[in-house]
């Protein structure tokens, strides 16, 4: 069946990054500034691939349906146009700065509030800060995987942190205040 190309809006890709953080940033929660290389609609053509002053034309082969019909006998194949990709439309005179693709590679940083108690392996989403969609399609997500330094003092087990203290055996026997720190000080616990 003939039938016109549809430009739907596509989403985004959705964009995964990482971010290293100290363990007793991981315990307080910390706001980071992440680097993120993303796909954007192109600065100088705004996403046409049309050289600034220039639109794109419809396909003079399918006449901007997109598809090209091919008829043997009683029944009709279609296919997409080769000339415009599907697109419907085509580029004369590309942009010089994304050579008609449309699109361009940036580098965005983002504010990323990492939350107390962040564990190694934490996913952070922040919505919409991901590549760009097309056709007026909305933008993918950004996830920032959290990867914490493991601490010289502490073992984390579960959202527990384990410690060993060394104590005597006189006062294992007999019973003791032993001082133990903490992520928040020094405190004192009986033996």
């Amino acid at each position: 069946g003939r039938r016109a190309a549809s430009r739907q809006p596509i989403r985004g890709n959705d964009l995964e990054t990482h971010v290293g953080i100290a363990f007793d940033d991981s315990l307080e929660g910390v706001q980071v500034r992440v680097p993120v290389e993303v796909e954007t609609a192109c600065s100088i053509c705004h996403g046409t691939g049309a050289e600034p002053g220039t639109a794109p034309v419809t396909c003079p082969q399918c006449g901007g349906r997109g598809v090209v019909s091919d008829s043997q006998g009683l029944f009709a194949f279609s296919q997409p146009c080769p000339r415009c990709r599907g697109n419907g439309t085509i580029v004369e005179k590309p942009c010089r700065h994304c050579r008609g693709a449309g699109r361009e590679r940036v580098t965005k940083r983002y504010a990323v509030k990492i939350p107390a108690g962040a564990k190694n392996g934490t996913r952070v989403r922040l919505k919409g800060k991901g590549e760009a969609g097309h056709n007026a399609g909305p933008a993918g997500d950004l996830f920032v995987v959290v990867d914490v330094e493991p601490s010289t003092r502490y073992e984390r087990r579960g959202s527990d942190l384990l410690l060993d203290v060394p104590v005597t055996y006189a006062e294992a026997a007999l019973g003791a205040s032993v001082e133990i720190p903490t992520p928040e000080g020094p405190v004192s616990l009986k033996v």
